[in-house]
Protein backbone atom coordinates (compact mmCIF):
# COMPACT_ATOMS: atom_id res chain seq x y z
CA UNK A 1 0.00 0.00 0.00
CA UNK A 2 3.01 2.28 -0.24
CA UNK A 3 3.27 5.42 -2.26
CA UNK A 4 -0.44 5.65 -2.65
CA UNK A 5 -1.55 9.08 -1.61
CA UNK A 6 -1.88 11.89 -4.10
CA UNK A 7 -3.64 15.03 -2.95
CA UNK A 8 -3.64 16.55 -6.41
CA UNK A 9 -5.99 16.13 -9.31
CA UNK A 10 -4.21 14.36 -12.19
CA UNK A 11 -2.70 16.51 -14.89
CA UNK A 12 -3.38 15.29 -18.39
CA UNK A 13 -2.61 16.22 -21.96
CA UNK A 14 0.55 17.78 -23.29
CA UNK A 15 3.81 17.13 -21.43
CA UNK A 16 4.56 15.72 -17.95
CA UNK A 17 3.08 17.84 -15.20
CA UNK A 18 5.31 20.10 -13.07
CA UNK A 19 5.75 19.14 -9.44
CA UNK A 20 3.88 22.24 -8.33
CA UNK A 21 0.83 20.94 -10.12
CA UNK A 22 0.89 17.29 -9.10
CA UNK A 23 2.32 16.11 -5.82
CA UNK A 24 2.37 12.39 -5.12
CA UNK A 25 3.21 11.61 -1.49
CA UNK A 26 4.20 8.30 0.00
CA UNK A 27 1.51 6.93 2.21
CA UNK A 28 2.17 3.66 3.93
CA UNK A 29 1.01 1.36 6.64
CA UNK A 30 3.35 -0.54 8.82
CA UNK A 31 3.51 -3.08 11.52
CA UNK A 32 4.09 -3.57 15.18
CA UNK A 33 6.79 -6.20 14.64
CA UNK A 34 6.85 -9.63 16.21
CA UNK A 35 6.39 -13.11 14.79
CA UNK A 36 4.05 -13.76 11.87
CA UNK A 37 0.43 -14.12 12.95
CA UNK A 38 -2.83 -14.96 11.23
CA UNK A 39 -5.05 -11.89 11.03
CA UNK A 40 -8.11 -14.09 10.55
CA UNK A 41 -7.51 -16.15 13.68
CA UNK A 42 -10.60 -15.69 15.88
CA UNK A 43 -8.55 -15.38 19.07
CA UNK A 44 -5.08 -16.20 20.28
CA UNK A 45 -5.53 -15.37 23.96
CA UNK A 46 -8.71 -17.26 24.72
CA UNK A 47 -10.67 -14.03 25.12
CA UNK A 48 -14.15 -13.75 23.69
CA UNK A 49 -13.77 -9.98 23.35
CA UNK A 50 -12.10 -8.31 20.40
CA UNK A 51 -10.08 -5.48 21.96
CA UNK A 52 -6.82 -3.64 21.53
CA UNK A 53 -4.65 -6.75 21.84
CA UNK A 54 -6.39 -8.58 19.02
CA UNK A 55 -6.52 -5.43 16.89
CA UNK A 56 -2.74 -5.20 17.34
CA UNK A 57 -2.39 -8.79 16.10
CA UNK A 58 -4.42 -7.92 13.01
CA UNK A 59 -2.23 -4.90 12.37
CA UNK A 60 0.97 -6.90 12.82
CA UNK A 61 -0.19 -9.59 10.40
CA UNK A 62 -1.27 -6.97 7.90
CA UNK A 63 2.05 -5.14 8.09
CA UNK A 64 4.10 -8.24 7.46
CA UNK A 65 2.05 -9.35 4.46
CA UNK A 66 1.19 -6.00 2.92
CA UNK A 67 4.69 -4.57 3.24
CA UNK A 68 6.12 -7.58 1.41
CA UNK A 69 3.43 -7.31 -1.29
CA UNK A 70 4.08 -3.58 -1.74
CA UNK A 71 7.85 -4.01 -2.04
CA UNK A 72 7.36 -6.84 -4.54
CA UNK A 73 4.65 -4.98 -6.45
CA UNK A 74 2.45 -8.06 -6.08
CA UNK A 75 -1.10 -6.89 -6.81
CA UNK A 76 -2.69 -10.30 -6.16
CA UNK A 77 -1.06 -10.44 -2.73
CA UNK A 78 -2.34 -6.92 -2.02
CA UNK A 79 -5.86 -8.13 -2.80
CA UNK A 80 -5.61 -10.58 0.10
CA UNK A 81 -4.84 -7.71 2.49
CA UNK A 82 -6.92 -4.77 1.26
CA UNK A 83 -10.31 -3.81 -0.17
CA UNK A 84 -11.43 -0.66 -1.94
CA UNK A 85 -10.89 2.22 -1.65
CA UNK A 86 -7.53 1.42 -0.04
CA UNK A 87 -6.82 -1.32 -2.57
CA UNK A 88 -7.38 1.06 -5.48
CA UNK A 89 -4.74 3.41 -4.11
CA UNK A 90 -2.27 0.58 -3.51
CA UNK A 91 -2.65 -0.77 -7.04
CA UNK A 92 -2.09 2.73 -8.43
CA UNK A 93 1.06 2.99 -6.27
CA UNK A 94 2.39 -0.27 -7.70
CA UNK A 95 1.82 1.06 -11.21
CA UNK A 96 3.60 4.32 -10.39
CA UNK A 97 6.54 2.44 -8.91
CA UNK A 98 6.77 0.25 -12.01
CA UNK A 99 6.57 3.27 -14.30
CA UNK A 100 9.32 5.05 -12.34
CA UNK A 101 11.36 1.83 -12.08
CA UNK A 102 11.71 2.26 -8.33
CA UNK A 103 10.48 -0.38 -5.89
CA UNK A 104 8.48 0.83 -2.93
CA UNK A 105 10.17 0.74 0.49
CA UNK A 106 9.19 -1.61 3.28
CA UNK A 107 7.28 -0.15 6.21
CA UNK A 108 6.38 -0.67 9.85
CA UNK A 109 3.70 0.61 12.20
CA UNK A 110 5.04 1.78 15.54
CA UNK A 111 3.20 2.96 18.67
CA UNK A 112 -0.29 2.16 17.32
CA UNK A 113 -3.50 3.32 18.99
CA UNK A 114 -6.90 1.74 18.43
CA UNK A 115 -10.62 2.50 18.58
CA UNK A 116 -12.62 -0.73 18.60
CA UNK A 117 -16.42 -1.14 18.73
CA UNK A 118 -17.86 -3.09 21.62
CA UNK A 119 -18.84 -6.74 21.24
CA UNK A 120 -17.92 -8.63 18.09
CA UNK A 121 -16.87 -5.84 15.70
CA UNK A 122 -16.81 -5.88 11.92
CA UNK A 123 -14.46 -2.89 11.75
CA UNK A 124 -11.99 -0.93 13.85
CA UNK A 125 -9.81 2.16 13.56
CA UNK A 126 -6.06 2.45 14.08
CA UNK A 127 -3.51 5.25 14.06
CA UNK A 128 0.26 4.92 14.21
CA UNK A 129 3.60 6.45 13.41
CA UNK A 130 5.00 5.12 10.16
CA UNK A 131 8.55 3.88 9.87
CA UNK A 132 9.76 3.75 6.28
CA UNK A 133 12.82 1.81 5.22
CA UNK A 134 15.57 4.21 4.20
CA UNK A 135 13.67 7.34 5.25
CA UNK A 136 14.07 9.71 8.16
CA UNK A 137 10.46 10.80 7.83
CA UNK A 138 8.00 9.53 10.45
CA UNK A 139 4.50 10.51 9.31
CA UNK A 140 1.31 9.41 11.05
CA UNK A 141 -1.68 7.72 9.47
CA UNK A 142 -5.21 6.69 10.40
CA UNK A 143 -6.71 3.49 9.03
CA UNK A 144 -9.88 1.45 9.06
CA UNK A 145 -9.89 -2.35 8.95
CA UNK A 146 -13.00 -4.33 8.07
CA UNK A 147 -13.89 -7.99 8.54
CA UNK A 148 -14.79 -9.64 5.25
CA UNK A 149 -17.28 -12.39 4.59
CA UNK A 150 -14.32 -14.78 4.39
CA UNK A 151 -13.39 -14.01 8.01
CA UNK A 152 -10.25 -12.09 7.01
CA UNK A 153 -9.45 -8.61 8.31
CA UNK A 154 -8.49 -6.23 5.50
CA UNK A 155 -7.53 -2.58 5.21
CA UNK A 156 -10.34 -0.47 3.72
CA UNK A 157 -9.32 3.16 4.37
CA UNK A 158 -6.04 4.91 5.08
CA UNK A 159 -4.83 8.50 4.99
CA UNK A 160 -1.76 10.29 6.22
CA UNK A 161 -2.66 13.08 8.63
CA UNK A 162 -1.15 16.54 8.80
CA UNK A 163 1.17 17.55 11.64
CA UNK A 164 -1.41 19.77 13.40
CA UNK A 165 -3.83 16.81 13.44
CA UNK A 166 -1.62 14.38 15.33
CA UNK A 167 -3.15 15.13 18.74
CA UNK A 168 -6.66 14.56 17.37
CA UNK A 169 -5.63 11.33 15.64
CA UNK A 170 -4.01 9.94 18.78
CA UNK A 171 -7.04 10.87 20.86
CA UNK A 172 -8.91 7.83 19.48
CA UNK A 173 -6.81 5.57 21.71
CA UNK A 174 -8.99 3.35 23.88
CA UNK A 175 -12.26 4.98 22.79
CA UNK A 176 -15.09 2.78 21.54
CA UNK A 177 -15.77 3.09 17.84
CA UNK A 178 -19.32 2.96 16.51
CA UNK A 179 -20.48 0.63 13.75
CA UNK A 180 -22.86 1.03 10.84
CA UNK A 181 -22.39 4.69 9.97
CA UNK A 182 -24.71 5.83 12.77
CA UNK A 183 -22.29 8.31 14.33
CA UNK A 184 -23.53 11.16 12.12
CA UNK A 185 -27.11 11.88 11.08
CA UNK A 186 -28.01 11.67 7.40
CA UNK A 187 -28.58 15.42 7.01
CA UNK A 188 -25.09 16.19 8.31
CA UNK A 189 -23.53 13.47 6.16
CA UNK A 190 -25.15 14.84 3.01
CA UNK A 191 -24.29 18.46 3.76
CA UNK A 192 -20.66 17.78 4.69
CA UNK A 193 -20.08 15.51 1.67
CA UNK A 194 -21.52 18.09 -0.72
CA UNK A 195 -19.39 20.84 0.79
CA UNK A 196 -16.18 18.80 0.76
CA UNK A 197 -16.72 17.98 -2.91
CA UNK A 198 -17.54 21.59 -3.81
CA UNK A 199 -14.41 22.79 -2.05
CA UNK A 200 -12.27 20.14 -3.75
CA UNK A 201 -12.96 21.83 -7.09
CA UNK A 202 -12.70 25.38 -5.75
CA UNK A 203 -16.41 26.23 -5.86
CA UNK A 204 -17.07 29.92 -5.33
CA UNK A 205 -20.35 29.10 -3.57
CA UNK A 206 -18.65 27.13 -0.81
CA UNK A 207 -19.66 27.36 2.84
CA UNK A 208 -16.57 27.99 4.97
CA UNK A 209 -18.63 27.78 8.15
CA UNK A 210 -19.61 24.16 7.42
CA UNK A 211 -16.12 22.95 6.49
CA UNK A 212 -13.22 24.95 7.89
CA UNK A 213 -10.51 26.38 5.62
CA UNK A 214 -7.91 23.71 4.97
CA UNK A 215 -4.44 23.91 3.39
CA UNK A 216 -4.97 20.36 2.10
CA UNK A 217 -8.46 20.81 0.68
CA UNK A 218 -8.43 24.46 -0.38
CA UNK A 219 -4.71 24.73 -1.09
CA UNK A 220 -3.26 21.53 -2.51
CA UNK A 221 -6.37 19.77 -3.76
CA UNK A 222 -8.50 22.65 -5.05
CA UNK A 223 -5.37 24.55 -6.06
CA UNK A 224 -4.23 21.58 -8.10
CA UNK A 225 -7.63 21.35 -9.75
CA UNK A 226 -7.38 25.00 -10.79
CA UNK A 227 -3.94 24.47 -12.32
CA UNK A 228 -5.26 21.38 -14.10
CA UNK A 229 -8.01 23.42 -15.73
CA UNK A 230 -5.51 26.09 -16.77
CA UNK A 231 -3.25 23.50 -18.37
CA UNK A 232 -6.13 22.04 -20.31
CA UNK A 233 -7.27 25.47 -21.44
CA UNK A 234 -3.77 26.02 -22.81
CA UNK A 235 -4.26 23.13 -25.24
CA UNK A 236 -7.86 23.94 -26.14
CA UNK A 237 -9.62 21.56 -23.75
CA UNK A 238 -11.81 21.76 -20.66
CA UNK A 239 -12.70 19.42 -17.79
CA UNK A 240 -15.73 19.01 -15.55
CA UNK A 241 -15.77 16.92 -12.35
CA UNK A 242 -19.03 15.50 -11.01
CA UNK A 243 -19.71 13.58 -7.81
CA UNK A 244 -21.23 10.16 -8.47
CA UNK A 245 -21.78 9.12 -4.84
CA UNK A 246 -20.49 9.61 -1.30
CA UNK A 247 -19.90 6.90 1.30
CA UNK A 248 -19.08 7.11 5.01
CA UNK A 249 -16.88 4.57 6.75
CA UNK A 250 -18.35 1.71 8.75
CA UNK A 251 -16.44 2.77 11.85
CA UNK A 252 -16.30 6.24 13.41
CA UNK A 253 -15.18 7.36 16.85
CA UNK A 254 -16.25 10.20 19.13
CA UNK A 255 -13.31 12.22 20.48
CA UNK A 256 -13.45 15.35 22.69
CA UNK A 257 -13.63 17.70 19.71
CA UNK A 258 -16.09 15.80 17.50
CA UNK A 259 -16.49 12.61 15.47
CA UNK A 260 -13.63 11.16 13.45
CA UNK A 261 -14.77 9.35 10.28
CA UNK A 262 -13.73 8.62 6.71
CA UNK A 263 -15.65 10.07 3.77
CA UNK A 264 -15.15 8.46 0.36
CA UNK A 265 -16.25 10.32 -2.76
CA UNK A 266 -16.54 8.63 -6.15
CA UNK A 267 -16.24 11.17 -8.93
CA UNK A 268 -15.92 11.40 -12.71
CA UNK A 269 -13.81 13.83 -14.72
CA UNK A 270 -15.03 14.50 -18.26
CA UNK A 271 -12.54 16.06 -20.66
CA UNK A 272 -13.85 17.71 -23.82
CA UNK A 273 -12.57 20.14 -26.44
CA UNK A 274 -13.11 23.75 -25.46
CA UNK A 275 -15.20 25.94 -27.80
CA UNK A 276 -13.05 26.77 -30.79
CA UNK A 277 -10.45 24.18 -29.78
CA UNK A 278 -9.29 20.94 -31.43
CA UNK A 279 -11.85 18.30 -32.40
CA UNK A 280 -10.48 15.79 -29.88
CA UNK A 281 -8.77 15.67 -26.51
CA UNK A 282 -5.73 13.58 -25.69
CA UNK A 283 -3.96 12.21 -22.64
CA UNK A 284 -0.27 11.40 -22.99
CA UNK A 285 1.48 8.43 -21.33
CA UNK A 286 3.11 10.71 -18.75
CA UNK A 287 -0.28 11.75 -17.43
CA UNK A 288 -0.60 10.75 -13.75
CA UNK A 289 -4.06 9.28 -14.39
CA UNK A 290 -2.79 7.06 -17.20
CA UNK A 291 0.11 5.89 -15.05
CA UNK A 292 -2.23 5.14 -12.13
CA UNK A 293 -4.59 3.14 -14.34
CA UNK A 294 -1.84 1.17 -16.10
CA UNK A 295 -2.02 2.73 -19.56
CA UNK A 296 1.23 2.99 -21.51
CA UNK A 297 -0.06 4.57 -24.73
CA UNK A 298 -1.87 7.86 -25.44
CA UNK A 299 -5.66 8.02 -25.27
CA UNK A 300 -7.69 10.40 -27.41
CA UNK A 301 -11.31 10.96 -28.37
CA UNK A 302 -14.11 13.45 -28.63
CA UNK A 303 -14.28 13.11 -24.86
CA UNK A 304 -12.37 11.24 -22.16
CA UNK A 305 -13.90 10.02 -18.90
CA UNK A 306 -11.79 9.44 -15.83
CA UNK A 307 -13.42 7.76 -12.83
CA UNK A 308 -11.69 8.33 -9.50
CA UNK A 309 -11.94 7.73 -5.79
CA UNK A 310 -11.16 10.32 -3.14
CA UNK A 311 -10.85 9.56 0.58
CA UNK A 312 -11.04 12.21 3.31
CA UNK A 313 -10.48 11.83 7.05
CA UNK A 314 -12.81 14.31 8.74
CA UNK A 315 -13.35 15.62 12.25
CA UNK A 316 -17.02 16.57 12.44
CA UNK A 317 -18.10 18.66 15.47
CA UNK A 318 -21.40 17.96 17.21
CA UNK A 319 -23.35 20.41 15.04
CA UNK A 320 -21.29 19.61 11.89
CA UNK A 321 -20.30 23.29 11.60
CA UNK A 322 -16.54 23.76 11.39
CA UNK A 323 -15.72 20.27 10.09
CA UNK A 324 -11.95 19.80 9.65
CA UNK A 325 -10.12 17.87 6.95
CA UNK A 326 -7.28 15.97 8.66
CA UNK A 327 -5.99 14.10 5.63
CA UNK A 328 -6.96 13.00 2.13
CA UNK A 329 -5.92 10.98 -0.87
CA UNK A 330 -7.11 10.47 -4.43
CA UNK A 331 -6.48 8.26 -7.43
CA UNK A 332 -7.89 7.55 -10.87
CA UNK A 333 -9.63 4.21 -11.34
CA UNK A 334 -10.42 4.03 -15.07
CA UNK A 335 -9.78 6.09 -18.20
CA UNK A 336 -11.98 5.66 -21.27
CA UNK A 337 -12.33 7.59 -24.51
CA UNK A 338 -15.65 8.43 -26.11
Amino acid sequence: MLGRRSVRSPRTLAAPVPLAAAVVALLVLAGCGGEPVDAATPSTDGSATFGRERAALVLTAFDQADSAASVAGDVEALRTQEVSPSLDLSIAAVRRATYNQRPQPSFQHINPAFAVPAGDPACFLATATLKLSGSELAPTDVSQFVLGDDGQWKLSHNVQVTQPSLVVARSIDGRPATQGGTALDETSRRAVAAEVFARSIGSTTSNRSLVASSPLLDGQFAGGWEIYGQQLAGVGAAVQRTMDRAEWSDCAVAVPTGTLAFLTIHATDTLRPAPGGPATVQMVPQSPDLIATGHRTPISGKSIRVTRVETFLLLVPAQATGTSVLGLNDTALTVTAG
